[in-house]
């Protein structure tokens, strides 16, 4: 607890520097705050519960509202490593919740074209079949309350998305679709089955034609690739990064089989 009282927080992956003061939480701005804030006051004008309501803005930062609940995190966590879940995060019944606050997000951004376009990432208006999403959706920047997700934070990353690419990306992180490895570190005994897991997934969200995530699961690893393009690496870091993201794609295309099985509802669909 800081002399003011400020109570540091953790939990998302974009920004440092975050406190609670009581029931309010304050965040670093930055330039792409402003087509944030107009986001999240869309979603609040619709009547989404599961996101912060943006308060104020003072000095160099943003008052939204705290939202209660436990947010998983693994401060042990770098990429390549499996992120560490509580067993609430882990179950099935947190993994359909998850859909169904995805497919909840989605449904609220319908509708909604932004007069501030100076995201983040993508700054530029939705085109036909986008919308503006969170852009970094997993359990570090969830909200669960009672072992269920409830809400969503740390929406810095927000911007256009195509809402397919969104789903596969958040069925990365909340399935988690990784190899046995990164599963056991995340906390998984025994090894769940990953088709099953994402069916139930896609299920929740209301996917109707489930085999469609399969080229944008791929198309998550690809968006990778683009932005190291953008990140001040040397080469032998960027070396690095490209052949991980390899990796990933080899492994999705030992896996891809089991996954359209579970997915159009053929029988032996697991692993």
């Amino acid at each position: 607890m800081g002399d003011d009282g400020d109570e540091p927080l953790v939990g998302g992956r974009m920004t440092r520097g975050v406190v609670r003061r009581r029931e309010r939480v304050l965040r670093p701005l930055g330039p792409w705050s402003e087509g944030v804030h107009e986001y999240l006051r869309h979603l609040e004008s619709v009547g989404f519960p599961g996101a912060p309501r943006v308060l104020a803005v003072v000095g160099d930062r943003e008052e939204v509202t705290y939202l209660d609940g436990e947010v998983p995190v693994d401060p042990a966590w770098e990429p390549g490593r499996g992120h560490r879940l509580p067993s609430y995060a882990r179950s099935d019944e947190a993994l359909i919740g998850a859909g169904r606050l995805i497919r909840d997000l989605h449904e609220a951004a319908q509708g909604f074209r932004p007069r501030c376009t100076a995201y983040r990432y993508h700054p530029c208006p939705p085109r036909p079949g986008q919308i503006v999403s969170h852009g970094d959706l997993g359990p570090w920047n969830t909200v669960y309350r009672d072992g269920l997700p409830t809400a969503f934070i740390d929406f810095d990353s927000a911007g256009p998305v195509d809402p397919l690419d969104e789903l596969a990306a958040a069925a990365w992180a909340f399935v988690p679709l990784e190899p046995d490895r990164r599963l056991r570190e995340a906390g998984f005994d025994p090894i769940p089955d990953l088709p099953s897991r994402l069916r139930l997934f896609v299920d929740a969200y209301g996917l109707t034609d489930g085999p469609a995530i399969l080229p944008a699961l791929q198309r998550s690893i690809l968006a990778g690739a683009e932005r190291i393009a953008t990140w001040p690496l040397s080469p032998a870091d960027a070396a690095v990064s490209l052949e991980y993201l390899a990796g990933e794609l080899r492994w999705l295309h030992t896996i891809t089989p089991a996954l359209e099985r579970a997915l159009t509802g053929r029988a032996g669909a697991g692993r």
